[in-house]
């Protein structure tokens, strides 16, 4: 019998290899010649199995009839990475595959309970923080992520607004939620950088350089062209 949980085959077949010591070529460099301790690497590898298992866990409550969102972020674990190096005072706009993103980044944040609040949301409840039960989103006030949802590009023009706040709130010495060297960082996915926010967005950001207006702000591009 031909097994038609796709998600059961991978994750059965990823412990597979694992413990038969099958794995892709180490990478050429070394964690400290990135600037990572042992400690680190392990920290961000935890994070992108959990953005994974939360995946499995969403597709076995919609099994059940008992979560009503399975879109995941299977493909897109590298986001751990952005969820370290970014503190989490700066402002996130984030694509709707982010789990490792916000998995790692809820680390810098001693009890948040991102946790509960995902799986709240997964669920539909109406004691979802975020939506009230109305749609699963990323999105914390005291991670600064703003909540998103069916992000196809719409999220980049916000992202513009946030970053260009910072600068002219230093210079009026206003006081914000975010500090004066916070950066915004926003990620999309490929297929969305035809969108025509999407180019009014980067648009601005690149006439902002040429008007000498600091614009702290970071766009990360996650290329799945190759199907991965």
């Amino acid at each position: 019998m031909v097994e038609t949980n796709r998600a059961k085959v991978v994750d059965e077949n990823f412990s597979k290899r694992v413990l038969e010591g099958n794995l892709p070529p180490p990478s050429p460099l070394t964690p400290a010649q990135v600037g990572l301790a042992p400690e680190d690497v392990v920290d961000l590898f935890e994070s992108q199995l959990a953005s994974r298992l939360l995946d499995l866990t969403a597709r076995w409550l919609r099994a059940h009839n008992a979560g009503f969102y399975t879109i995941g972020s299977s493909g897109h674990e590298g986001n751990a990475v952005f969820g370290k190096v970014f503190r989490h005072t700066d402002m996130a706009f984030l694509h709707y595959r982010s789990g490792a993103f916000v998995i790692q980044r809820a680390k810098q944040l001693p009890g948040a309970t991102t946790w509960w609040d995902l799986m709240l949301s997964l669920t539909a409840s109406s004691e979802d923080p975020l939506s009230g039960g109305r749609h699963k989103v990323w999105g914390s006030v005291s991670l600064h992520m703003p909540p998103q949802t069916s992000t196809i590009a719409s999220h980049l023009p916000k992202a513009v607004g946030a970053a260009l706040s910072i600068p002219r709130a230093a210079y009026f010495n206003l006081k914000t939620r975010l500090p004066f060297d916070s950066v915004v960082v926003c990620n999309f996915g490929d297929a969305s950088a035809n969108h025509s926010t999407a180019l009014g967005a980067i648009n601005v950001a690149k006439w902002s350089s040429h008007l000498n207006i600091s614009l702290p702000l970071v766009f990360v591009c996650e290329d799945n062209s190759v199907g991965i």
